[in-house]
């Protein structure tokens, strides 16, 4: 015999689980205090610009961004990233992959 509250349990834990929020990990964000999407891709390319280089791999040498300076240039400009609920999103071809 199941407990007359059970059917109440189980409504409950089904309306909680409408409540969760699934994170695939594609969403790239970042917040600013002042900045537009659009002053966002204006820096966005500048910093891209000083943290292009090479790097030597095991195959050869390739050309990308490097995270480190990637990282220390958008931040100076007051960015800071955060992918859950940062305002200015990134679209997947505009993202900046860095090594």
């Amino acid at each position: 015999m199941k407990p007359p509250f059970a059917k109440y349990y189980i409504l409950g834990l089904l309306a909680l689980g409408g409540c969760v929020t699934s994170t695939t990990g594609d969403r790239v964000a970042y917040d600013h205090p002042n900045a537009s999407q659009q002053q966002f891709f204006s820096d966005r390319a500048e910093c891209a610009a000083q943290a292009k280089g090479i790097r030597q791999t095991e195959y050869g040498s390739e050309t990308g961004i490097n995270d480190a300076i990637w990282d220390n240039c958008i931040a100076g400009k007051g960015y800071s990233r955060n992918d859950a609920t940062g305002r200015i999103e990134v679209p997947k071809d505009l993202r900046v992959t860095t090594y």
